[in-house]
């Protein structure tokens, strides 16, 4: 005759009940290009919070393209920014970083716009536009003068005051400083 064993368990595995944690989830995703690392996103986050003077900031890839506008919007004048569209690099004569000059002479009618940032600076918004100013142009406050480019962040300099243009005081394409004075306004 054969026996039968019953194989019992006493030992059963005993689980809590498992808590389903809610999961905030962010409103957009996004998606950044391979080549962007954390240090760069924070870097352009650091120059959008030191930028108060700015109004728009723009940064194109072949794949990727953000455009980010600050403060409130001027109901009169619509902003348009058109980012340089570049090509081919082109040689381009890089005139030494001069530092902010102490030695430069303004009468009590005349301020300097001054660079906020160390980049290259560019007179027109494009190679094939016209500068955004001349030497005679009248400006107003919201006047955009100049680019400065910083990481292909293009950062776009206002007049701040009222006035006329009396000097340009760096080329086009020149290598500038933080303080650099890159324009005279003789204010009206």
């Amino acid at each position: 005759m054969q026996t039968k064993k019953k194989v019992t368990s006493k030992a059963k595995a005993k689980t809590k009940p498992s808590k389903k944690v809610p999961v905030k989830k962010a409103a957009t995703k996004v998606k950044l290009p391979p080549e962007f690392t954390m240090k760069q996103v924070k870097e352009i986050v650091a120059l959008i919070k030191d930028a108060g003077t700015f109004t728009t900031f723009g940064y194109k890839t072949e794949e990727f393209e953000i455009e980010i506008s600050v403060g409130p919007q001027i109901a009169s004048a619509p902003s348009a920014y058109v980012v340089p569209q570049v090509a081919t690099p082109t040689a381009v004569n890089v005139a030494a970083p001069t530092t902010p000059s102490s030695s430069l002479n303004l009468s009590p009618s005349e301020r300097a716009i001054t660079s906020p940032m160390i980049g290259t600076f560019y007179r027109r918004p494009s190679p094939s536009s016209a500068p955004f100013v001349e030497v005679g142009d009248s400006v107003s406050p919201t006047t955009d003068v100049c680019i400065v480019e910083v990481m292909k962040l293009l950062n776009t300099i206002p007049a701040e005051c009222t006035g006329k243009v009396s000097r340009i005081l760096v080329e086009d394409g020149a290598t500038i400083e933080v303080g650099q004075p890159l324009m005279v306004i003789e204010l009206t």
